[in-house]
């Protein structure tokens, strides 16, 4: 790995900088002046074979004043800064950025930027996706600094109940519940920044995938001034993410204000778990249907013998399972309590999410004649599509020619497109045909090293090296930010209706958040004979599927569990007639009727072009319903709604409209508003044309006016106020999209490096063995020899200690014979090997015995992470 890095093409200013720095050790330095590369690369190997946080430290200046100052890299490197609102840090033009960098101190963040550019431009090629949260973050709130943080009204809306629920009346668990593409991290994290950890609360966020850590890592950093709203004291922040991709389980101290956590990684070290957990402890799921697995379940038991009153928040599209059971399991976790929950139909109404247009394609393969006996067996069992089963339909070069061919035809309509493939095999040989076929596309699936950077391309897909088709299996379906995507693809088929409500989700950022207005979800429907119902979607929200007992949730508000309305009646565009699907077109929400629920609280009933012959006999009947108690939304459900092609409305809502028609004597019938009355209002699209009239801020301010006094009702109905309303008019006419620019500036406390003691520690190395023998004597193996130990003839930078088996001999690195190093963090490593007299290699016994040394956590982390902090010049 270190071969892929040279200084050979690095600048001859910059390294003849670094060579013959005052810095540089003399007998480090040429007796002559070269200023040839080949020869100053032999004199830069020997002071840094490649770059690391301490070359960084030791050298920022010479890298600022003749590496960034000579290359493209300054524009990189500040745009790394930009986006995570670093020190103020703009692209700008390059004597204003170069001279901010040079202001900034060494603190791991700036490290971590400047050794990716180095790196980079050395050809390294492992620079390039190695996450900003390896390691610890310490922000340094006394010099954070906050302004304005925009938030939507449902968003402070929702802060505003999980702080009612957690703080002011102390409860202990319950869910948040808001729809993909609705914000529920920034609102998750802006409530517990400001009103939990500010109290004095550790968070620890879990989640199931790295790129989730990343995004949530990203928004706790950039908003973590906020902690100073109720904690103007608190002078530093510490959060730490843990991950195959980010930093080991050994990280992790009492003192962090913030765990974000991989559900793998704290399952399987669980042990760790009681020596770093503060006094008072918020356990966080992201994605909250995933809590009744058995490793969540276990990382969460483990907290609570040990902080019995820790609180459980669980964040969640939708906390349904498939079976009734499944979701009572789960709401009894969260205390059967739904803190907050905003409905997909009043976030499409609004446009904060778009309006689904549903499209039902035949591939006319008939996947039947895959199948084999076992396979059958398998789907009949488990209802899931096998492995075998899926790879056989990722080759079909048929059914991947109508995906790519349905595309083609339709490019300028379907523009920025997610696909949901079936596996690997699928991306692959769907991403070969596209690209064959001229389409700029590329995919992303676990294993892929470089899935960060495709994800950017796919982001900005006008740029000239940008993608326009962007193909995976799962790792978009939740927690993805991608604003602007017109269509999504689905030519997977799945049980679940969870991953079919996050698939359709990512496409759904509506235009008042700086996505788009209408989101084309285009379904891919091959031919089944046994199977039909598993595999079509129509079947995915049937009743006997759906959690339709009530949930007791005392006297706080009773909620809908799952905003799927909008959902189950967007995807019922197939039915099937024999062994031929046939495609019954295009399913659009056209409206909505403001009613309430049983609360009073504010219910947008979404109506579907298919139901308006439903409703308009609703309307012709109202006086029936008024006068008739006994008719119920059953009843009109039965009566004009049964069998229509494109979805039902849902008996409840049918019930809020029957219950508001008995309530206004006056109408007898709530008011409806359609799609177009509100493209009307559209802030992005009222902006848009007073943009292109080019008109005064004068006529500007007289044309809002006119719309609010003739849209006054219609308004207060999508935005809460006519002062909202026009704020939001402002925010598109100052900001393209809409989204105001978060007011923070965050600042690192400086990187600590210690200087590596020459003396060494004051016992020798037989006198360490021997105590750890008689300390530790029952842990080791039955029959223990004691062996030889000798301190390593030099110091090594790859191992602190070795067992030599047939020799019975231990070496343990001279590197550690230090007074800079503990003497227990030695007897550890002494210990660690004594062990492997009985157990070869690292297995689960192994670990378990290792873990039983003393404080093995602390000595664990002082090798990991503490130790490369010190300046080993001198001693390496």
């Amino acid at each position: 790995m270190v071969k892929k890095f040279t200084w050979s093409e690095f600048p001859t200013k910059f390294l003849k900088a670094v060579v013959y720095s005052d810095k540089t050790p003399k007998a480090l330095r040429p007796q002559v002046e070269y200023d040839d590369n080949t020869l100053l690369t032999v004199y830069m190997d020997e002071i840094c074979l490649y770059p690391y946080d301490g070359f960084v430290k030791k050298y920022k200046a010479e890298i600022d004043n003749y590496f960034f100052a000579d290359s493209n890299r300054l524009v990189s490197v500040c745009k790394r800064f930009e986006k995570l609102n670093y020190g103020g840090i703009k692209v700008t033009n390059n004597e204003d950025m170069l001279m901010k960098i040079r202001q900034k101190r060494c603190t791991s963040t700036l490290c971590q930027c400047y050794v990716r550019e180095l790196l980079l431009y050395g050809k390294k090629n492992d620079g390039d996706d190695e996450s900003l949260f390896k390691g610890e973050k310490v922000i340094d709130l006394q010099l954070a600094e906050k302004e304005e943080i925009a938030m939507f009204p449902y968003q402070k809306k929702a802060i505003e109940k999980l702080k009612e629920y957690f703080v002011d009346e102390d409860k202990q668990s319950g869910i948040l519940v808001m729809p993909t593409g609705s914000g529920k991290t920034r609102t998750s994290v802006y409530f517990l920044l400001q009103d939990m950890i500010s109290n004095g609360y550790q968070v620890i966020w879990l989640t199931h995938r790295a790129m989730l850590i990343e995004q949530t890592a990203n928004t706790f950093y950039r908003l973590s001034p906020l902690i100073k709203d109720n904690n103007e004291d608190m002078e530093e922040f510490k959060m730490v993410c843990i991950s195959g991709q980010h930093s080991n389980v050994k990280i992790m101290e009492e003192d962090d204000n913030l765990i974000i956590s991989s559900v793998q990684s704290l399952c399987n070290n669980t042990e760790y778990l009681p020596n770093i957990l503060g006094e008072k402890v918020v356990i966080v799921v992201d994605e909250a249907h995933h809590t009744i697995a058995p490793s969540y379940r276990r990382i969460i038991d483990k907290i609570r013998e040990y902080r019995p009153w820790s609180k459980l928040l669980g964040i969640t599209a939708t906390p349904v399972r498939l079976t009734d059971k499944g979701t009572l399991r789960l709401m009894k976790l969260f205390d059967n309590t739904i803190i907050y929950s905003k409905s997909m139909s009043e976030l499409i109404a609004d446009g904060t999410l778009a309006k689904p247009e549903y499209i039902p394609v035949e591939t006319n393969v008939d996947i039947e004649a895959f199948i084999d006996i076992d396979e059958r067996k398998y789907i009949n069992k488990w209802g899931e599509m096998p492995e075998s089963l899926l790879e056989k339909v990722a080759k079909t070069n048929e059914r991947n020619s109508v995906i790519v061919d349905e595309y083609i035809k339709n490019k300028d309509v379907y523009g920025k497109t997610i696909i949901f493939a079936l596996n690997g095999i699928h991306c692959v040989a769907l991403d070969d045909e596209f690209k064959r076929r001229g389409i700029r596309s590329e995919y992303i699936y676990t294993h892929n090293k470089n899935n960060g950077e495709v994800i950017e391309r796919f982001r900005n897909n006008k740029a000239e090296n940008g993608v326009d088709v962007l193909i995976n299996i799962n790792m978009l379906t939740e927690g993805s930010d991608i604003p602007d995507i017109n269509t999504v693809f689905l030519t997977r088929p799945t049980s679940s209706d969870t991953l079919l409500m996050q698939m359709v989700g990512r496409g759904m950022r509506g235009s008042a958040c700086g996505g788009t207005d209408t989101v084309k979800i285009v379904d891919f429907c091959d031919k089944w004979t046994s199977i039909t119902k598993w595999f079509n979607p129509k079947f995915l929200f049937t009743e006997e599927e759906m959690a339709d007992e009530p949930i007791e949730v005392g006297e706080r508000e009773q909620f809908s569990l799952v905003p799927v309305d909008m959902i189950r009646d967007m995807i019922k565009g197939i039915s099937y007639t024999g062994d031929r699907a046939i495609s019954k077109g295009k399913v659009l929400p056209t409206g909505w009727f403001d009613v309430f629920d049983e609360d009073g609280n504010d219910v947008k009933v979404l109506v579907f072009a298919n139901q308006l012959d439903g409703y308009k006999k609703l309307h012709q009947y109202r006086k029936l319903y008024a006068e008739n108690k006994n008719l119920t939304g059953r009843y009109v459900l039965e009566k004009y709604f049964m069998g229509l092609y494109g979805g039902i409305p849902k008996e409840k809502e049918l019930d809020y409209i029957i219950d508001y028609i008995r309530k206004d004597k006056e109408n007898l019938m709530p008011a409806f508003h359609s799609f177009a009355e509100k493209n009307e209002i559209d802030p992005y699209i009222v902006t848009k044309k007073i943009k292109k009239e080019d008109i005064k801020f004068s006529e500007i301010q007289s044309k809002i006016k006119e719309i609010c006094e003739k849209y006054e009702k219609l308004i207060v109905s999508l935005y809460g106020s006519v002062e909202y309303y026009k704020q939001r008019i402002f925010d598109f006419l100052m900001y393209e999209d809409g989204m105001i620019p978060l007011g923070t500036k965050i600042e690192e406390v400086e990187k600590k490096t210690y200087k590596f003691s020459d003396e060494p520690l004051n016992q020798s190395i037989d006198e360490l063995l021997d105590e750890v023998i008689k300390e530790q004597g029952k842990k080791l193996k039955e029959g223990f020899v004691r062996p030889e130990i000798y301190w390593t003839d030099r110091n090594y930078a790859s191992y602190f200690g070795v067992y030599y088996h047939d020799e019975n001999v231990i070496q343990i690195n001279r590197l550690l014979n230090s007074q800079s190093v503990p003497k227990e963090a030695v007897k550890f490593v002494i210990y660690h090997e004594c062990l492997h007299q009985g157990i070869a290699g690292h297995p689960k016994e192994f670990r378990a015995l290792e873990r039983k040394y003393p404080k093995f956590q602390k000595w664990e982390r002082f090798l990991t992470y503490e130790l490369p902090d010190f300046d080993f010049e001198t001693a390496m």
